[in-house]
């Protein structure tokens, strides 16, 4: 166990915030941390007739194109399934008429207290994409083949979030890649 002795916001975004200071360990040890603080994320899964739609999009965090599940930072008085089904309809252009939770997950907790909720969408019906002015979304549709394929591939779909919601739905479907 540890906690904080003294700490700070070094810097303040509409993403995140860096907080730093002095920590001390249960055994009495001094410690420096540092720890972005995030109001949590959502990813959602939608999925139809044997295929799922993901997106493919530049994150200049690491330099590269993304496939990954539709997904978006969860805004202040809203619940992770409604900012799911906000992103379903954003970056797909798809409404569902069931949204089940898959997991609930830190991400990097060495460093960000950024939890995000992963949502499978289902009973799918078409509206319009509305993608939000930065983004440049291309969305992609996979059979479950091509998605277990690509999970397989130690290169390929290496969005953590993304991972989690295909191999959660592999288990819901009594299908387990490999």
């Amino acid at each position: 166990m540890e906690r904080w002795v003294k700490s700070e916001v070094l810097y303040e975004g509409p993403i995140v915030r860096l907080r730093a200071g002095d920590a001390v360990l249960d055994d009495g040890t001094a410690v420096k941390r540092e720890v972005v603080e995030h109001d949590g994320g959502v990813g959602i899964l939608p999925y139809e007739d044997g295929e799922v739609f993901l997106v493919r999009q530049y994150r200049i965090a690491i330099g590269s194109e993304l496939l990954e599940i539709p997904a978006g930072r969860l805004e202040a008085n809203e619940t992770p399934e409604e900012r799911a089904a906000v992103e379903l309809e954003e970056e797909i252009g798809r409404r569902a008429g069931r949204i089940t939770p898959l997991s609930t997950f830190y991400p990097s907790p060495g460093f960000t207290n950024q939890v995000d909720y992963v949502f499978l969408a289902t009973e799918l019906t078409e509206t319009e994409r509305r993608p939000e002015f930065d983004e440049r979304i291309e969305v992609v549709r996979l059979s479950l083949d091509e998605a277990e394929s690509m999970l397989l591939r130690p290169d390929a779909l290496v969005d953590g979030k993304t991972a989690v919601a295909l191999y959660a739905l592999f288990a819901r479907l009594g299908r387990i890649p490999g």
